[in-house]
């Protein structure tokens, strides 16, 4: 099972404990509100242990780099990217979970930077452009908007539009916004 798919079915647990819960908190009796209790920090914890085993797996990834041959080494790196990008965005989307997507973020960053030692460089984000999740689209297209712009802004701008409020849409909305604040400070200092 991927770990998006994982995280969705543990929001839809926390959904369903919400909801179901709602009577034991307005009651008096402590023992289902205990219950209800428990029954919370045990999907909790499930929550918890999926992140430590994403941020393990990506970790892991990054470790293997350095083993990895030059010629193999940005397919690697793309495949850690397009992974954290699912995650961060199973994690904002699904469950909220802002600290937990930011930790992915840096992650993301980290593999960049990675890739930027590789003679493909970040470029090779590009594969991930006509990926069929959205959420991975908007993410590689954030790091390469100032790379490609002519490629990447009707991508970007596709999803920012149909998107909303979702982590592909909040990522293109803001990689846009900041390409378009560098694009009007460049025109300044010309």
């Amino acid at each position: 099972m991927e770990m998006d798919d994982a995280l969705a079915k543990l929001a839809t647990r926390l959904d369903k404990w919400f909801d179901g819960s709602k009577a034991a908190f307005a009651s008096e009796d402590h023992t289902s509100q205990r219950n209800a209790i428990l029954r919370g920090i045990a999907i909790i914890k499930d929550i918890d242990q999926l992140k430590a085993e994403g941020l393990s797996t990506i970790g892991s990834m990054l470790e293997r780099k350095n083993e990895t041959p030059e010629s193999e080494r940005s397919v690697l790196l793309v495949r850690t990217f397009e992974f954290a990008a699912k995650l961060e965005a199973a994690l904002n989307d699904e469950l909220l979970d802002t600290d937990g997507a930011n930790t992915l973020i840096l992650r993301m960053n980290d593999v960049a930077n990675a890739l930027d030692a590789t003679s493909k460089g970040r470029a090779a984000l590009a594969a991930l452009l006509d990926h069929p999740d959205e959420r991975v689209r908007a993410s590689a297209g954030a790091y390469l908007v100032n790379l490609i712009p002519e490629r990447v802004i009707p991508i970007l701008r596709e999803i920012d539009e149909k998107s909303g409020a979702n982590s592909a849409g909040r990522t293109a909305h803001w990689a846009l916004l900041d390409w378009e604040l560098r694009e009007k400070a460049r025109g300044e200092k010309k």
